[in-house]
């Protein structure tokens, strides 16, 4: 369990963490497609109740991290393409982070998809595909996955449409160059045409050892203790520390007697010093 890649011909082997966000998007893609194609009444709750509607978005913020566990009804492709990107380039990840951070990277993801979704709305002219009324799938958690595994594994092979090899390095492009597809030809984007830009964002800042957050803050911390430190002259250096404040109400120190030494030297010697060996 080094975080390796998986060799081209091997089929990885999903963790905890993957395999049960794969199960609960396969239970609920099946569950909204028969409540929605076999005509139940009210069968369409559940899907609504899931998938994010950005003009209401207020009234049920929850949607904006259910959304992505939720695929079309109206065809398997969409599932199935879904778990298959999941399942690939989200093994290895997970085998290298953990199951925790894998889990929080995908909320991130889908989180940061669905803000972009509201930000790009909010400034667009009204009407055309930049005000979806309704938006759902998990097409910014992949994205957000395949720029992390670019930057974790930039030398790394992965076989593009199962066939083609590609390099990590190159596979970022690959990636940026589909989101821009995506935004041309808006025809089968339910999740929302700019919301792959929002997981190349999150991949971008929370994916790699240690990510971009990371790095950021620490670089920040650093630039605060040296401005810190450039403000102290040679007295704050030189000067001596002050004495440690004894606790309230503590009893004082004392030695107490005793000790193996002390047993020996009260000790009486025997008559017979046959035994003392």
């Amino acid at each position: 369990m080094d975080g390796r890649p998986t060799p081209p011909l091997a089929l990885p082997k999903p963790g905890r963490a993957l395999t049960a966000v794969l199960v609960v998007m396969a239970v609920i893609g099946v569950t909204t497609a028969l409540l929605t194609t076999l005509s139940i009444p009210h069968g369409s709750l559940l899907f609504a109740l899931l998938a994010c509607e950005p003009p209401h978005v207020l009234y049920e913020p929850w949607t904006l991290m259910t959304s992505g566990l939720v695929t079309s009804p109206s065809g398997w492709s969409h599932l199935f393409f879904s778990l298959l990107g999941l399942y690939f380039l989200g093994a290895p990840l997970e085998r290298r982070w953990g199951g925790w951070r894998f889990v929080l990277f995908l909320a991130a993801a889908v989180l940061a998809g669905n803000l972009v979704i509201l930000a790009v709305s909010a400034i667009a002219p009204p009407g055309g595909r930049f005000h979806p009324e309704l938006v759902y799938g998990p097409s910014a958690a992949i994205a957000a996955i395949a720029v992390a595994w670019s930057r974790e594994y930039p030398d790394a092979t992965v076989n593009l449409f199962f066939f083609v090899p590609i390099r990590g390095r190159v596979f970022l492009w690959i990636t940026l160059g589909l989101c821009v597809l995506d935004l041309i030809y808006p025809a089968g984007m339910p999740e929302g045409v700019v919301a792959p830009f929002g997981g190349v964002a999150a991949g971008v800042l929370f994916g790699g050892s240690p990510p971009l957050v990371r790095r950021a803050w620490l670089h920040l911390k650093l630039a605060v203790l040296r401005r810190r430190s450039g403000r102290m002259s040679a007295q704050d250096w030189l000067a001596p520390k002050p004495p440690r404040r004894t606790r309230p109400g503590g009893p004082p120190l004392r030695v107490v007697p005793g000790g193996l030494d002390d047993v020996l030297k009260n000790r009486t010697p025997p008559k017979d010093k046959r035994y003392l060996n």
